[in-house]
């Protein structure tokens, strides 16, 4: 999974702030997108600033200047890959599209020579 992958390479300082910020609702994530290949999101710290999170195999990317210029995993990124661990995604089971479209079973229509043995037409 890319969130486990991610956590294993954050230095432990800054996962620790992350775990207390998440706890205590200083960062809010919005997940935008999530799939076994990537996770998208935004995370609004405490200042209200937000950034961009995108989280691959192997790679992170955030729009903080910490990850910008020290190129390291930031609080961010790893607040993303915490909270895909927290809310895994439903997975949702996609319709066979092998099979023909099934019609609705409709009743059969009463005909005139129905109507007339029930006594409706003289």
């Amino acid at each position: 999974m890319i969130a486990t992958t991610i956590l294993g390479r954050v230095e432990g300082q800054r996962l620790q702030k992350a775990v207390e910020g998440l706890v205590s609702g200083a960062y809010r994530v919005t997940l935008a997108q999530q799939s076994e290949a990537e996770i998208r999101g935004f995370v609004k710290n405490g200042d209200g600033n937000e950034y961009g999170v995108v989280l691959s195999e192997g790679q992170a990317f955030c729009s903080c200047k910490d990850a910008m210029y020290r190129k390291t995993l930031c609080k961010h990124a790893t607040v993303l890959a915490l909270y895909a661990i927290r809310n895994p995604k439903i997975a949702v089971q996609p319709e066979p599209q092998d099979e023909e479209p099934r019609l609705p079973k409709l009743a059969r229509m009463k005909t005139t020579v129905d109507l007339e043995r029930e006594g409706f037409y003289c």
